[in-house]
């Protein structure tokens, strides 16, 4: 049976839509940017969806307990829009749970090649995620080799071995960790593209802009920080983008300075970031600007999806992303108070979701 727009997505939409009437105010987020100290930050989170769970007693000892407890419940509201959602849907929405697992996976290797010390395990998200992956294991693996043995029966395998030998020529593990993302958003964009015609439209423009944020960012750093040479950046970029394509890139790749970089990536498809990030070089050095600002159209482009036609898979991805930006404002206002940031300081950090 074929089933209609309405009738695929009717149920958790409304799931969706009770979701987004608990998303922070405006006010909220002020109130927690003003709070003077940590009990003041969590004080302001009383009567909202975060209070239970920061609330906690352990949270108040080590607030990055804090910070893993949040991301715990992002993958388990995630998680719960499973139940609602069949076929091609589903296997996409249970594809973002997936990102959850590169970090755990990429801290666990660090761990094993001396770059994290074992303390970094307890702060592993570790509920409602599609694999259960042996983080321990791997972190006390004796070999890379041994490591990448437990992955046998998961996608993450092969993205691994097919950048083994890099890994082992460069001895680092940034071929492992780039390559994990980039097989993630291919087989990420293999899902996109059975989904129906308009699923595929909206599903390709939202993950489009994250793909761009994601390689301008790279670029940014593999060119003037990682010293990367040009014949090989092209190997670190993600297809898929939904306004740098590749003629864009490869353009930007040749470029002598950072300000030239963001003028050919950006062009006048991002002309008020470019307007921003060209104003000067200190501006430029900060990277983290850069990721916000792109970011920041990535929520636009959400909240004009909710506006439109409801019964689509853009609903729930709009959801996804205006979630996950609240909960990276929460942290980054949190440990904006634990290192005693000025308040101007900590909203420079914020995604603006509102």
């Amino acid at each position: 049976m074929i089933l209609t727009p309405v009738s695929k997505y009717s149920l958790v939409n409304a799931k969706v839509r009770s979701r987004l009437s608990t998303l922070l105010t405006p006010a909220q987020i002020d109130r927690l940017a003003d709070a003077r100290d940590l009990s003041e930050f969590y004080a302001a989170l009383d009567g909202t969806v975060y209070h239970q769970i920061l609330s906690r007693p352990e949270v108040s000892f080590d607030p990055r307990v804090g910070e893993k407890l949040l991301m715990e419940q992002e993958a388990g509201w995630h998680s719960e829009l499973l139940r609602d959602l069949h076929g091609a849907e589903k296997d996409l929405v249970l594809h973002f749970l997936e990102k959850y697992e590169i970090e755990n996976l990429k801290v666990a290797l660090r761990i094993r090649e001396g770059k994290h010390g074992i303390e970094e395990m307890k702060y592993m998200i570790r509920k409602d995620l599609p694999h259960s992956l042996p983080y321990q294991a791997i972190s006390e693996a004796s070999s890379m080799e041994d490591a990448v043995s437990y992955l046998i029966g998961t996608p993450f395998l092969k993205a691994i071995e097919n950048v083994y030998d890099d890994y082992r020529e460069k001895k680092t593990l940034f071929p492992i960790e780039i390559n994990l993302e980039i097989d993630y958003y291919d087989r990420l964009r293999q899902r996109i593209a059975k989904l129906s015609r308009r699923d595929k439209a909206v599903a390709e423009k939202l993950v489009g802009l994250e793909i761009d944020q994601k390689n301008l960012g790279w670029l940014v750093r593999l060119k003037f920080y990682y010293d990367v040479p040009l014949g090989e950046l092209m190997d670190y970029n993600i297809p898929g983008g939904y306004r740098m394509k590749q003629d864009r890139l490869r353009k930007a790749f040749a470029a002598d300075s950072i300000r030239e970089v963001l003028s050919s990536a950006l062009g006048s498809s991002f002309k008020g970031a470019a307007d921003i990030l060209t104003a000067g070089e200190q501006k430029i050095g900060r990277l983290y600007l850069l990721e916000i600002i792109l970011w920041n159209y990535l929520i636009t482009e959400a909240r004009k999806t909710l506006s439109g036609f409801p019964f689509t898979i853009g609903t729930i991805l709009a959801y996804l992303i205006l979630k996950r930006t609240e909960i990276r404002n929460i942290i980054t206002i949190m440990n904006g108070k634990v290192y005693k940031m000025e308040r101007t300081d900590i909203e420079s950090h914020l995604r603006v979701s509102f």
